[in-house]
Protein backbone atom coordinates (compact mmCIF):
# COMPACT_ATOMS: atom_id res chain seq x y z
CA UNK A 1 0.00 0.00 0.00
CA UNK A 2 1.10 3.52 -0.71
CA UNK A 3 1.42 5.89 2.24
CA UNK A 4 -1.05 8.77 2.47
CA UNK A 5 0.89 11.97 3.25
CA UNK A 6 -0.67 15.21 4.51
CA UNK A 7 1.37 18.34 5.22
CA UNK A 8 -0.33 21.25 6.95
CA UNK A 9 1.88 24.08 8.19
CA UNK A 10 4.51 22.56 10.50
CA UNK A 11 2.55 19.31 10.78
CA UNK A 12 3.25 16.14 8.81
CA UNK A 13 0.88 13.17 8.99
CA UNK A 14 1.52 9.86 7.26
CA UNK A 15 -1.00 7.01 7.22
CA UNK A 16 -0.12 3.51 6.07
CA UNK A 17 -2.01 0.20 6.31
CA UNK A 18 0.15 -2.84 6.98
CA UNK A 19 -0.97 -6.39 6.21
CA UNK A 20 -0.20 -7.66 9.72
CA UNK A 21 -1.97 -7.70 13.09
CA UNK A 22 -1.55 -4.71 15.41
CA UNK A 23 0.61 -6.48 18.07
CA UNK A 24 3.05 -7.58 15.34
CA UNK A 25 3.34 -4.09 13.83
CA UNK A 26 3.69 -2.47 17.26
CA UNK A 27 6.48 -4.93 18.14
CA UNK A 28 8.50 -3.65 15.17
CA UNK A 29 8.61 -0.22 16.86
CA UNK A 30 9.43 -1.49 20.35
CA UNK A 31 12.79 -3.21 19.79
CA UNK A 32 15.99 -1.55 18.58
CA UNK A 33 17.11 -4.68 16.70
CA UNK A 34 13.86 -4.63 14.72
CA UNK A 35 13.95 -0.88 14.04
CA UNK A 36 17.45 -1.23 12.58
CA UNK A 37 16.07 -3.52 9.89
CA UNK A 38 13.54 -1.11 8.43
CA UNK A 39 14.02 2.40 9.76
CA UNK A 40 15.71 4.94 7.52
CA UNK A 41 15.41 6.10 3.94
CA UNK A 42 16.32 3.76 1.08
CA UNK A 43 19.71 5.53 0.70
CA UNK A 44 20.62 4.53 4.27
CA UNK A 45 23.43 1.99 3.95
CA UNK A 46 23.59 1.37 7.69
CA UNK A 47 21.27 2.13 10.60
CA UNK A 48 22.19 1.68 14.26
CA UNK A 49 19.48 2.07 16.90
CA UNK A 50 19.73 2.03 20.67
CA UNK A 51 16.54 2.42 22.67
CA UNK A 52 15.29 2.26 26.23
CA UNK A 53 11.68 1.64 25.24
CA UNK A 54 9.73 3.00 28.20
CA UNK A 55 8.20 6.36 29.12
CA UNK A 56 11.15 8.62 29.98
CA UNK A 57 13.56 6.34 28.10
CA UNK A 58 15.88 7.65 25.42
CA UNK A 59 16.76 6.50 21.92
CA UNK A 60 19.44 7.20 19.33
CA UNK A 61 19.36 6.37 15.63
CA UNK A 62 22.52 6.80 13.55
CA UNK A 63 22.17 6.38 9.80
CA UNK A 64 24.87 6.29 7.16
CA UNK A 65 23.29 7.80 4.06
CA UNK A 66 24.90 7.22 0.67
CA UNK A 67 26.26 10.47 -0.70
CA UNK A 68 25.23 12.48 2.38
CA UNK A 69 27.22 11.02 5.30
CA UNK A 70 26.04 10.37 8.83
CA UNK A 71 22.72 11.57 10.26
CA UNK A 72 21.75 11.18 13.91
CA UNK A 73 18.32 11.38 15.53
CA UNK A 74 17.96 11.35 19.31
CA UNK A 75 14.89 11.54 21.47
CA UNK A 76 12.85 10.60 24.51
CA UNK A 77 9.70 8.54 24.84
CA UNK A 78 6.87 10.48 26.51
CA UNK A 79 4.10 7.88 26.43
CA UNK A 80 3.76 4.24 25.41
CA UNK A 81 0.44 2.40 25.41
CA UNK A 82 0.97 -1.08 24.00
CA UNK A 83 -0.21 -1.81 21.28
CA UNK A 84 -2.04 1.49 20.71
CA UNK A 85 0.37 4.40 20.62
CA UNK A 86 3.87 5.74 21.07
CA UNK A 87 4.52 9.44 21.74
CA UNK A 88 8.03 10.85 21.71
CA UNK A 89 10.13 13.94 21.10
CA UNK A 90 12.85 13.67 18.46
CA UNK A 91 15.83 15.93 17.89
CA UNK A 92 16.74 16.04 14.21
CA UNK A 93 19.95 17.96 14.90
CA UNK A 94 20.15 21.48 13.53
CA UNK A 95 16.97 20.88 11.53
CA UNK A 96 14.25 20.61 14.17
CA UNK A 97 12.96 19.15 17.39
CA UNK A 98 9.61 17.53 16.76
CA UNK A 99 6.79 15.93 18.70
CA UNK A 100 5.80 12.58 17.23
CA UNK A 101 2.70 10.49 17.82
CA UNK A 102 2.44 7.01 16.30
CA UNK A 103 -1.01 5.43 16.56
CA UNK A 104 -1.84 1.81 15.73
CA UNK A 105 -5.43 0.95 14.74
CA UNK A 106 -6.77 -2.58 14.16
CA UNK A 107 -8.46 -3.17 10.82
CA UNK A 108 -9.30 -6.87 10.88
CA UNK A 109 -5.97 -8.65 10.32
CA UNK A 110 -4.36 -5.40 9.18
CA UNK A 111 -3.03 -2.40 11.06
CA UNK A 112 -3.47 1.25 10.13
CA UNK A 113 -0.55 3.30 11.42
CA UNK A 114 -0.97 7.07 11.68
CA UNK A 115 2.30 8.91 12.34
CA UNK A 116 1.98 12.61 13.13
CA UNK A 117 4.98 14.92 13.49
CA UNK A 118 4.65 18.50 14.67
CA UNK A 119 7.34 21.18 14.68
CA UNK A 120 8.82 20.81 11.19
CA UNK A 121 9.19 24.51 10.40
CA UNK A 122 11.18 24.21 7.16
CA UNK A 123 9.44 23.03 3.96
CA UNK A 124 12.52 21.14 2.71
CA UNK A 125 12.79 19.29 6.02
CA UNK A 126 9.10 18.34 5.86
CA UNK A 127 9.62 16.92 2.37
CA UNK A 128 12.81 15.07 3.38
CA UNK A 129 11.21 13.60 6.53
CA UNK A 130 8.09 12.66 4.56
CA UNK A 131 10.11 10.83 1.92
CA UNK A 132 12.33 9.07 4.47
CA UNK A 133 9.33 7.98 6.53
CA UNK A 134 7.37 6.64 3.56
CA UNK A 135 10.48 4.75 2.38
CA UNK A 136 10.87 3.30 5.89
CA UNK A 137 7.23 2.22 5.86
CA UNK A 138 7.84 0.51 2.51
CA UNK A 139 10.76 -1.41 4.01
CA UNK A 140 8.62 -2.38 7.03
CA UNK A 141 5.86 -3.56 4.71
CA UNK A 142 8.34 -5.82 2.86
CA UNK A 143 9.74 -7.15 6.14
CA UNK A 144 6.25 -8.00 7.44
CA UNK A 145 5.31 -9.65 4.13
CA UNK A 146 8.48 -11.82 4.20
CA UNK A 147 7.75 -12.87 7.80
CA UNK A 148 4.17 -13.76 6.84
CA UNK A 149 5.43 -15.98 3.99
CA UNK A 150 7.75 -17.85 6.37
CA UNK A 151 4.96 -18.50 8.88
Amino acid sequence: MKSDVKITGQRLQITHVFDAPRPRVFAEWSRADRLQQWSGCKEATKCEVTADFRPGGAFTQIMQIAGAGEFTITGHYDEIVEPEKIAYRANLGAFATVRVLVEFFEQGNQTRVVLTQEGLADENIRKTVSLGTTESFGKLESLLAAAKELA
